[in-house]
């Protein structure tokens, strides 16, 4: 039959957040061992004291490990900066996608400008550079546009060989941001990169953070 600290350890493994929440101390095992006890109760089929949950937190604490199981620093690597950008959401029309190619298409140096659009169901979200307004402006006159926000920075991540089969990657650097709570604009990813887009006010906050959290997870990889 099932013991409290066989279903606490469940519990807590159910949830990677939860497991790392509790390695690096941030939660408290009292109020988590309340929140747990009803569930326990009901899989155990029998009354539990909340004091038998917590010592089964603490001691299942003491024998956690500060390191992932999937760490992302052996597959996020090379962190870059794109500046100077700016997005655009525009109302979908039948001659919308044209124009945006017809920009595309006219771009001298792709290597030096950032043109990215993706199409939903009713709008359309286009992240640039702003050296390309001029052109996106005049080929857009017609088209109505529903927001602008200016003042972008995209902060850029290598994916190195044998991230896309690995799960629990691209979360990385959303969670570090997430609990520094910078707000993230857009995420655009490609084959062997992702680019996630922040105010410019915030770009030193989130790139120390991204930075510092990966040299953690370096340091704290097993031996």
């Amino acid at each position: 039959m099932i013991t409290v600290s066989q279903r606490v350890e469940e519990l807590v493994n159910q949830s990677p957040y939860l497991r790392e929440a509790i390695t690096d101390k941030l939660i408290n095992l009292s109020s988590l061992a309340r929140k747990l006890k009803p569930q326990i109760e009901k899989d155990l089929v029998k009354p539990i004291t909340e004091g038998s949950i917590l010592i089964a937190l603490q001691r299942y604490a003491s024998t956690l490990k500060p390191y992932y199981q999937v760490n992302p620093a052996d597959y996020l690597a090379n962190l870059t900066l794109r500046s100077d950008l700016f997005e655009l959401t525009v109302k979908n029309s039948s001659e919308l996608l044209p124009k945006l190619a017809a920009v595309s298409q006219g771009i001298e140096n792709p290597h030096a400008s950032l043109l990215v659009f993706t199409q939903g169901m009713y709008e359309t979200t286009v992240i640039t550079s702003v050296a390309l307004k001029p052109e996106l402006d005049k080929a857009l006159a017609d088209e109505t546009i529903v927001q602008t926000i200016p003042d972008l920075i995209g902060i850029s991540l290598q994916r190195t060989h044998g991230q896309i089969e690995t799960t629990g990657v691209l979360q990385f650097p959303l969670r570090i941001l997430a609990w520094e709570g910078i707000s993230v604009i857009e995420i655009i990813t490609t084959m062997n990169e992702i680019m996630v887009v922040v105010r410019d006010f915030e770009v030193d906050r989130a790139v120390s953070s991204i930075r510092h959290a990966l040299k953690t997870v370096s340091e704290d990889r097993p031996q």
